[in-house]
């Protein structure tokens, strides 16, 4: 997907620990979060990764050519023990208009 947004807030650095379920070693995620407008729609979309540490401060009076990706995730809630479904929103590119 590639839209032309403003960005309304981006989050700080922020560092999450996970176990790989591959390996069942404990490995820690970086983002950077971002809630995007495209006059229409809000949406959030994170960067991830090593481009999470070197994410600059973008300024938010600018309009901006985002390209994203969706990824679906399967989980099963704790509260519930239902199946659930989360959409995330990964930011691969993010460019001045």
């Amino acid at each position: 997907m590639e839209k032309i947004v403003r960005i309304l807030e981006q989050s700080a650095l922020s560092t999450r620990k996970y176990n790989d379920k591959k390996t069942g070693q404990e490995k820690v995620m970086n983002a950077v979060t971002f809630k995007l407008t495209d006059g229409i729609d809000t949406f959030l979309g994170e960067i991830t990764g090593e481009r999470a540490v070197n994410c600059p401060v973008f300024d938010k009076n600018y309009y901006y050519r985002v390209q994203c990706s969706m990824v679906v995730r399967d989980w099963m809630s704790q509260q519930t023990g239902e199946p659930m479904q989360a959409t995330t929103i990964y930011l691969d590119k993010i460019n001045l208009v």
